[in-house]
């Protein structure tokens, strides 16, 4: 709006100046164009800035640490800052990504796919496998899963996909709650593994990813006991409201994110791997994990 006024309050000086005057006509137009570009800058400097949401499954100073290459990367690429925000916990969490609260987010399989059935697009996963465990004390007496019969065994929160997992494993093997096993809640992934490390707790469920992201000294003392579950790790959620070509633009910044010396080593020391497309498959697995999900989220209500 103001370039285009510029110009017509330009060809209006020239109409009322001779000939003569036309370096000062060239002069005030080159000003109004500075003047114009001046406000552009301005305006693609005041663009709000995007909300990136992650699911809390590490501290705040660790998710923060942890996404940083790849804040930066997104603010290059899109040419807006990026404001990374996580919740107080998983179920604040799932109900503020419902609702529309991110711009984009980082949220476990299950709640990317209750997302995508809210409208949100979902962009990519990450390509490692997302394989609940078991951990016990290295010096434990628990060998094998049937010794966790009767122990107390932490988790994150009883909504991460790695719990979810976990429980639907415990029922499935026909283990009773509150009778052949006891749940105790955790602040995030680390909490739970550390308590195990110092012998608060007899084992913890979580995931090989946090294991990647825990102190060398507490995964020296811990043994881990893998189940039979793969589950498609986390994904990439766009809030509809940022529009397809947004969208867009931010799919493909992601996939150029791979491709940087930064991007490479955030894969790398997380154990992401990189991106790839969610499939139908992938939604179709998860069916059960999203159910037990919703009736964890009613029953906690």
């Amino acid at each position: 709006m103001i370039f285009k006024q510029g110009l017509e309050w330009s060809l209006r000086f020239k109409e009322r100046k001779s000939n003569g005057a036309g370096v000062r006509w060239r002069w005030f137009t080159a000003f109004l164009v500075f003047l114009s570009l001046i406000a552009g800058q301005v305006r693609a400097g005041d663009l709000a800035p995007l909300k990136l949401g992650i699911m809390p499954f590490n501290s705040t100073l660790a998710l923060l640490k942890t996404h940083q290459p790849l804040k930066r990367h997104l603010e290059a690429e899109l040419g807006r800052p990026v404001v990374i925000y996580t919740s107080a916990d998983y179920f604040t969490f799932v109900n503020e990504l419902l609702d529309g609260h991110f711009d984009l987010a980082i949220a476990g399989p299950h709640f990317g796919t209750m997302a995508s059935e809210r409208g949100s697009v979902v962009l990519f996963r990450y390509k490692a496998d997302l394989q609940p465990v078991f951990v016990v004390r290295d010096s434990s007496g628990i060998v094998n899963l049937d010794d966790l019969r009767g122990k107390r065994i932490g988790l994150s929160s009883p909504l991460s996909i790695s719990s979810i997992g976990g429980v639907k494993w415990l029922q499935d093997s026909g283990l009773r709650l509150g009778q052949d096993y006891h749940l105790v809640e955790r602040t995030t992934h680390g909490a739970a593994v550390a308590a195990v490390s110092v012998g608060e707790l007899d084992a913890a469920l979580t995931t090989h990813t946090p294991l990647k992201q825990i102190p060398e000294d507490v995964r020296a003392k811990i043994r881990v006991l893998p189940l039979d579950i793969h589950i498609p790790h986390l994904m990439t959620v766009a809030n509809t409201q940022l529009g397809p070509k947004l969208t867009e633009r931010i799919r493909l910044a992601l996939r150029n994110f791979e491709t940087t010396p930064e991007g490479r080593e955030f894969f790398r020391e997380t154990g992401y791997l990189g991106y790839v497309v969610v499939t139908p498959a992938d939604i179709k697995s998860l069916k059960p994990f999203v159910d037990l999900t919703v009736q964890m989220m009613r029953q906690g209500q």
